[in-house]
């Protein structure tokens, strides 16, 4: 009967190991799809419920109260334009796939800075003040260093991050937007509004690595 007992807690806790093997797995196949844009073909993982998770995005990550980190697509966060504060909610499915949507923007404030490239990085200035960008963000915009951008950052607290709003002036494309604001300028919750899928569109990653509109502003990643 002893024997019998102490079978079952070892088959209970390898059957819990294999679980959190797998939800780790699953994220890494999410996080590599995000940096290497990988399109090999995995087998999915079956017999999962479907999850939410709420968090915070925090400039690169989503974050739970839990304080446990989710990767959020870079392509995805330049499009929508998400800066620290906003709030998502993150469906995880029963084969693995992530679906990020934006359920709260956090006030925002805008400003216009100058592209700057520091130690592998890109940066926007703003007077005396860094804030960190997303490659993708000065990617999908094309811009250089030197180049004029309006930015968005929290309004209620001191960021490290900033969002590509618009591009002011550029010397590569040769672009110079008469109708940039030319100082600081708060924007609430209440004037803000989700991204249009004309300009910002959600991105839903297939199994072909190929991206496709949505118009809910949702998400989805499907890492095999």
């Amino acid at each position: 009967m002893h024997n019998s007992d102490e079978k079952s807690q070892q088959i209970a806790e390898l059957e819990q190991i294999v679980k959190e093997a797998e939800a780790r797995l699953n994220q890494a196949r999410a996080m590599l799809t995000q940096v290497a844009g990988a399109s090999q073909p995995y087998a999915s993982v079956a017999g999962q419920a479907e999850k939410i998770v709420l968090g915070e995005f925090t400039g690169e990550y989503m974050v739970d109260e839990s304080k446990k980190q989710y990767p959020v697509p870079a392509n995805y966060a330049s499009k929508s334009k998400l800066i620290e504060g906003d709030q998502l909610k993150l469906t995880i499915t029963a084969d693995g796939a992530f679906i990020y949507k934006q359920i709260g923007p956090a006030p925002r404030r805008r400003a216009i800075g100058n592209i700057t490239y520091q130690d592998n990085s890109y940066f926007a200035k703003v007077g005396d003040e860094l804030y960190r960008l997303l490659t993708a963000s000065v990617t999908y915009f094309r811009l250089s260093p030197g180049d004029e951008v309006t930015i968005l950052t929290p309004l209620t607290k001191k960021s490290e991050w900033a969002a590509i709003e618009n591009v002011v002036s550029s010397q590569t494309l040769g672009i110079v937007n008469p109708n940039a604001p030319s100082q600081l300028v708060n924007t609430e919750v209440a004037d803000y509004k989700t991204p249009t899928p004309n300009s910002t569109e959600a991105a839903s990653i297939d199994e072909s690595g190929s991206e496709d509109s949505s118009d809910d502003e949702e998400l989805k990643i499907q890492p095999w």
